[in-house]
């Protein structure tokens, strides 16, 4: 998630661009006297936020996010144990139907993820369209306008990381898999001859 703005005043010109990881937070700017890159993890970027009275509500969108999706990962961890502990005869016969709900639980806690970062996100950036509309998660705009007397030029695009993508495709993986899991009735033993 990022967004660029440059701007422009009495000839003197330059550009802002920022954007927000799972990890850390990054800012580049390219002024005239001004150049350099920061990046900060959310730990810091947070407690600067706090510090300057802002607005700490992304950082814990970030964190309870990035919760879910530990325990969604944990939980598909003990789903494919199980799994593989009856495609190699370890343990009870049970195990396939242990790996099955536990593939569901996995497509839950993913989906539950998704879905969270998804409504949360645009609530907490509270990113505007020139309408004044809320952006929403799917965002991107451009464009030029004033402030302060001074030309700004801007350049803003919200929207999903690979990781999100990444995540519900697990999840829809996490639904396929218990459902083969259940369907399947195991090899059926030939007739005695």
């Amino acid at each position: 998630m990022g967004g660029s703005t440059k701007s422009s005043s009495g000839g003197i010109e330059g550009t802002v661009e920022g954007s927000i990881t799972l990890f850390s937070t990054a800012t580049k700017s390219d002024y005239p006297g001004l150049t350099g890159e920061e990046t900060k993890d959310h730990a810091d970027a947070r407690k600067e936020a706090e510090d300057a009275n802002g607005d700490t509500g992304l950082y814990d969108v970030y964190s309870n996010a990035f919760i879910i999706v530990v325990l969604a990962l944990i939980i598909g961890l003990i789903a494919v144990i199980a799994v593989f502990g009856n495609m190699f005869n370890f343990g009870p016969a049970i195990m396939k139907k242990f790996g099955a709900i536990f593939c569901i639980l996995t497509f839950i806690f993913a989906l539950i993820a998704v879905l969270y970062f998804m409504t949360a996100y645009p609530s907490e950036s509270e990113m505007k369209t020139p309408e004044g509309k809320d952006a929403g998660f799917w965002y991107s705009d451009s464009g030029t306008t004033t402030e302060m007397g001074v030309e700004v030029e801007y350049d803003y695009t919200l929207g999903p990381g690979y990781s999100w993508y990444l995540m519900l495709i697990g999840a829809i993986l996490a639904l396929i898999s218990a459902i083969f899991l259940f369907m399947d009735k195991g090899a059926v033993a030939a007739p005695p001859q």
